[in-house]
């Protein structure tokens, strides 16, 4: 009988399920989110796209055209689907060409809150996101909600963004007024912190890279809901957050919220005052209208940046209290080490706001893989370096990494072992895995936050085939490298995929970036420059003293690890021969750089130097070399490209001039 009626559901549900279509077309067009207008990349001409509904057990049928004159995708991010509909380029399908239609269609196992967004370029940051509603198999209970996409907006093109990151991993910190000095560290009486930080080499600390002009819901700065709702009435707010880059904290003016879904699965409501929201996260809050008038939910920028506005209710607003920003200057040590799980360091207690943990989440599914083998354990430690803006997993970036090999049917866990002082949102595609908290309740995700120096767990079913994309979903950190590919091993992957992905003009980590400085003094001129990527260094300096002693040097260096680099170089000085030098390259304790050499006439020499931040715009930098040669700097830096500076050195008592940074 059991059977006879199962039997009957399947019909039943088969019946109702429906081919849901959809055209999307992205292309360019004008967006002023700033006050300065730009060319943006929008779906459908909007920003973000048009939210796309099913329902679960709908088929999706979905046709993408690109209007761009460059390669595009669509991503179908938490949807479990073929490989082939999985959106990732070279991967699992060709990238959809200029003028050209790809259509993607797949089954909607499962309901919830989900988006979409390219995997090609940058081009999510540009405008190329949406969201998508997958609704249970009956539809709606009935219940107002609303979709909201968190975004942040930068009127910069992309690739230059990421161009200043690699030229300087803390390029954005004047404009986001985050710049870490010794004369903060002296107001707060926390010196021991600054020696700390620079005698473990982990150098000033932020929480974000990049410095936004905006940040939106919904493509605008503020927006309002529910306007029609009735006091007290409980209404769903499907929250995606979109940014590329951005962890934003959801806080609110005394609302009265829970949290009832997360990465689109339901979870047992859990009141909330605050939720720190990762990048690629959803989280469907419901929360109860206003009484009377109505109360903002904010969502701020996690450095304390800007933030944007969501209004719950009708009549006069009442806003929420601007967030606490965080506290650069702290001690490194102080951070969580422990391997609860992310966000459980954020659970605050005793009468505090109330800030969800992974371990309040309470997953209304199976959660464990009952009779399943052994987990096999992977180390993954999360590895980066923020001067020279590279990101890993275990110092290897993605063009040097080897497949992670799953066997299907196995129970894989991924231990996370974070190194670096970043949040690093971490997404697997094509899976849905289990957080492992100390709270033991597990629930079920598809992208986890993996907080500064913390380690997190997770384990996964391997119940799928081919290639799957698992990578940081900041996207400038996978861009350089964090990520890897997951790979069932009786595949051996596409050759024709292969073969496109080596001619394409995708962005890799093995792409060089180029930087140089021109320092125009009254008694001294100086050029230098590098370019660069992950593993190799091509550096130049060229200088005259009192505009007639020339003298020039070039080198190659090549990355051995985070701290050492083999050297080869030349030296040129007017009127002597070309001198030969071979060695390595060293950061030390206090982050001073020694270059150790030997000559082509069998000396051995040292070098070293190093910066320090005094304030928000003055910094002081000295050099010395066992031959004698030394140079004390200090510049006032009026931008991110144009500085005042003095110098002092062992050829010219005193100089005064501008550096130029290009």
């Amino acid at each position: 009988m059991k059977y006879l009626i199962l039997a009957l559901a399947l019909v039943a549900g088969a019946a109702n399920a429906a081919v849901v279509e959809y055209e999307l077309t992205i292309g360019y067009g004008a967006l002023n989110k700033s006050g300065e207008p730009v060319t943006a990349m929008l779906v459908n001409d909007s920003y973000p796209g048009p939210v796309l509904r099913f329902k679960q057990d709908d088929t999706a049928r979905i046709r993408v055209t690109n209007e761009l004159d460059v390669d595009s995708s669509i991503h179908w991010h938490g949807l479990l689907l073929p490989p082939a509909q999985d959106g990732v380029p070279y991967m699992s399908s060709l990238p959809i060409g200029p003028g050209e239609t790809f259509e993607y269609e797949f089954p909607l196992k499962h309901a919830g809150t989900y988006w979409y967004h390219s995997h090609t370029d940058l081009q999510e940051q540009s405008g190329v996101h949406g969201g998508i509603v997958v609704e249970p198999p009956g539809g709606s209970s009935g219940q107002a909600e609303a979709v909201v996409v968190l975004q942040d907006w930068t009127d910069e093109d992309p690739h230059q963004v990421l161009h200043n990151l690699k030229k300087d991993g803390h390029y954005y910190a004047l404009k986001k007024d985050s710049v870490v000095s010794i004369a903060g560290y002296l107001q707060r009486g926390a010196m021991g912190n600054w020696w700390e930080s620079r005698w473990t080499r982990m150098g000033a600390m932020d929480v974000a890279d990049v410095g936004y002009d905006a940040f939106l819901a919904n493509g605008e700065p503020e927006i309002r809901l529910f306007e029609h709702a009735l006091p007290g009435e409980r209404v769903r707010l499907r929250l995606i957050n979109a940014g590329a880059s951005t962890y934003f904290l959801l806080h609110s003016a005394g609302l009265d919220s829970r949290v009832i879904a997360a990465d689109g699965l339901d979870v047992k409501p859990v009141p909330v005052d605050e939720v720190l929201h990762a990048v690629a996260e959803t989280y469907d809050l419901e929360i109860a209208v206003p009484d009377s008038g109505a109360a903002e939910l904010r969502a701020s920028a996690q450095d304390g940046s800007g933030y944007a506005s969501i209004l719950i209710g009708r009549g006069a607003p009442r806003h929420a209290e601007p967030m606490t920003p965080p506290d650069l200057y702290a001690s490194h040590s102080g951070h969580d080490m422990t391997g609860d799980g992310a966000h459980d360091h954020h659970h605050i207690h005793h009468g505090g706001p109330r800030r969800l943990a992974y371990s309040d989440l309470d997953t209304l599914e199976a959660q464990r893989y009952a009779g399943g083998p052994e987990a096999r354990t992977i180390d993954l430690r999360l590895t980066g370096n923020m001067e020279t803006y590279n990101w890993s997993f275990n110092n290897i970036p993605l063009s040097r990494a080897d497949k992670i090999l799953v066997e299907r049917g196995e129970t894989v866990r991924f231990r996370f072992i974070n190194e670096t002082m970043m949040h690093h949102p971490l997404h697997l595609h094509g899976h849905f895995f289990r957080v492992i908290t100390a709270a033991g309740k597990g629930p079920m995700k598809h992208t986890v936050d993996v907080p500064p120096l913390a380690t997190v767990e997770i384990e996964f079913l391997a119940n799928e085939e081919q290639d799957w994309f698992f990578h940081c979903h900041n996207l400038y950190h996978a861009k350089t490298g964090m990520a890897r590919v997951v790979r069932y091993s009786d595949y051996n992957g596409n050759p024709e995929f292969m073969a496109a992905k080596k001619s394409s003009p995708d962005i890799r980590d093995t792409d060089f970036y180029f930087a140089a400085e021109l320092k125009l003094h009254n008694q001294l001129g100086m050029a230098e420059g590098w370019t660069a990527n992950a593993r190799h260094r091509f550096e130049f300096e060229a200088q005259s003293l009192d505009w007639e002693e020339e003298r020039g040097d070039l080198a190659y260096l090549y990355r051995l690890n985070r701290w050492t680099q083999a050297l080869a170089g030349l030296e040129k000085e007017a009127g002597e021969d070309v001198e030969y030098r071979l060695g390595l390259r060293y950061v030390l304790p206090m982050m001073v750089d020694m270059d150790l050499y030997l000559t082509d006439e069998g000396d051995v020499e040292v070098a070293f130097d190093t910066h320090f931040q005094l304030t928000k715009r003055v910094q002081a930098h000295w050099e010395w070399e066992s031959e004698g040669e030394y140079h004390l700097g200090v510049e006032y830096r009026f931008n991110e490209r144009i500085s005042a500076e003095a110098a002092y050195t062992d050829t010219v008592d005193a100089s005064l001039g501008v550096k130029l940074r290009f």
